[in-house]
């Protein structure tokens, strides 16, 4: 044993005498600042060194390596990675952020829904009288068609809003289905719920590309980004193989079972978020 680690310290931070370099109690560091401005800057380059490092080797083992990431987990093998749900947030930001961007582009577009004349006030309350005659609708149609459309940044920012947290709390269930179907492979949820924070985070990363170079290019002939989508098939076949250890047909349709479990709750849900989104204009 060395004469570092021999040394007792004493923690700065709450008073705790101990041997090491961190303290047992509160986990601070017993690097004192009080040192050489050189000595100070390498610390710092070697600590965004170490991170830079493991967002490397996650991002690459998300992208490439489809599974790998949940069972390193599930073997408790998780110092080389950055937290994934970190990843997930990040990612999910950006991509709420230009989907609602790119949603309200369009519905700024001639022939969507756009701030509405006086006239033209007039020629929509007129036809939706004419409907409300056939289908017992009222004046309030009129008046929530208007608001919603004179205020379209609002309740796009505030659907894409709630549908963010909607997925964020609606993720376990989709790791509980996996759980279901592969526990005998995988007896650990950890490593269902990590693998299903990567497969939205690279869903993410699939829809972030094809609207960035839509953003940047809106008008062209033909839109070749759009096909990137079916990666993600393969991207969630591969990586349960890799997981679970299964055959191909078992492992397709038991991820297809999952998915379609999946899906239905998320219909629900959409449809959920669509009434929470435009319950403070039905109500009125």
């Amino acid at each position: 044993m060395n004469e570092v680690s021999e040394k007792m310290n004493v923690c700065k931070n709450c008073d705790t005498e101990f041997i090491g370099h961190y303290c047992p109690q509160c986990g601070q560091s017993v690097s004192d600042l009080d040192r050489p401005f050189r000595v100070l800057i390498f610390d710092i380059m070697a600590n965004m060194w170490a991170f830079d490092t493991r967002v490397f080797k996650t991002i690459k083992s998300l992208l490439f390596k489809p599974g790998e990431m949940a069972a390193d987990y599930a073997e408790g093998k998780r110092a080389r990675y950055m937290p994934p749900f970190r990843l997930y947030i990040f990612v999910s930001i950006i991509f709420f952020l230009l989907l609602n961007i790119t949603t309200t582009r369009q519905l700024g577009k001639e022939g969507s829904l756009m701030t509405i004349s006086d006239k033209d006030t007039a020629t929509v309350n007129s036809s939706l009288i004419k409907i409300s005659s056939k289908k017992n609708l009222t004046d309030k149609n009129s008046n929530l068609l208007k608001s919603i459309n004179q205020n379209k940044d609002y309740y796009i920012t505030r659907f894409f809003s709630i549908l963010s947290w909607s997925l964020f709390l609606l993720m376990p269930f989709y790791a509980f289905f996996l759980w279901v179907l592969f526990r005998k492979k995988q007896k650990y949820f950890l490593a269902h719920f990590i693998f299903a924070i990567n497969q939205h985070t690279f869903l993410f990363l699939i829809f972030i590309i094809i609207i960035s170079v839509n953003l940047i290019f809106p008008v062209k002939q033909v839109s070749p980004e759009s096909w990137l989508i079916l990666i993600f098939p393969v991207y969630v076949v591969v990586g349960s193989r890799r997981l679970y250890k299964s055959g191909w047909r078992s492992t397709i349709w038991r991820v297809l079972s999952a998915q379609f479990l999946y899906v239905v709750i998320l219909l629900i849900a959409i449809t959920v978020i669509f009434y929470l989104t435009f319950i403070s204009l039905i109500k009125t």
